[in-house]
């Protein structure tokens, strides 16, 4: 029995992944949602194909952005 494919959840919180509904590149249905190639995909169905797709790059995350520690005053 193959083990399930491990989801790694992509970070698509910046504008640039969203635009005008169009149809999604694997489900077909609309979304407007966009990858870094300027794919119309759901995240969710980006996410499902990169577990199903280990060795192939095609949906990525975007880069971790670091957040200030407010709780730090000098």
């Amino acid at each position: 029995m193959t083990p399930a494919p491990e989801t790694v959840l992509l970070d698509w919180r910046a504008a640039d992944h969203f635009g005008r509904p169009a149809p999604c590149v694997l489900c077909g249905r609309a979304t407007p949602m966009r990858s870094h190639q300027d794919e119309s995909v759901h995240k969710t169905c980006a996410e499902t194909w990169n577990a199903e797709h280990p060795f192939e790059v095609r949906f990525v995350s975007d880069a971790p952005v670091r957040r200030r520690d407010h709780d730090a005053h000098a």
